[in-house]
């Protein structure tokens, strides 16, 4: 689907302001898809040196997601919460994104079709002295009733545990 118009982020993902961090879909085909987050005086997490590099895992999820919402956006469905449920071979050769710098983070959909799925990601930035910033496989759940999922896990976990 290159060349493709996409839709604005905030109409392919569960988050909402402030927790939207990344900026657009710029590409997407059946197995992969890419988006891109320009660091800013107004970016979450910002710090002196820049956005702390842990936040590209978020980067990386939300592109996932960004992804996923295309496809739900493309048949007229509800886009639908999945769960981070963890990273394997997270790699980094950076300690921080810098201010001005624009990140594209590509995700490609390795395995699982229904509610487990594992993506790899990466993220490059042409303005780097390593256009590989960073790397890592996500695993990610999607349940298909995610409100009747989480009232069974707090059912089951009642009494068990205190809550903080």
């Amino acid at each position: 689907m290159t060349g493709a118009t996409y839709p604005p982020i905030e109409q392919l993902l569960p988050h909402r302001p402030p927790m939207i961090l990344i900026d657009r879909l710029v590409e997407a085909t059946e197995q992969e898809g890419t988006c891109e987050v320009t660091i800013t005086p107004q970016s979450m997490f910002l710090e002196a040196s820049g956005v702390p590099a842990f936040v590209g895992l978020e980067y990386m999820a939300q592109s996932v997601a960004a992804f996923g919402g295309y496809y739900s956006y493309l048949v007229n469905a509800p886009i639908t919460v999945g769960l981070l449920m963890g990273t394997r071979r997270w790699e980094t050769s950076c300690e921080f994104f810098e201010l001005g710098q624009t990140l594209r983070i590509h995700v490609s959909h390795i395995w699982g079709k229904h509610e487990l799925m594992r993506f790899h990601c990466t993220i490059t930035s042409e303005a780097a002295s390593e256009p590989l910033l960073q790397q890592a496989d996500l695993s990610v759940f999607k349940p298909r009733a995610l409100q009747a999922y989480l009232e069974e896990i707090d059912h089951d976990n009642s009494g068990t545990s205190q809550r903080c």
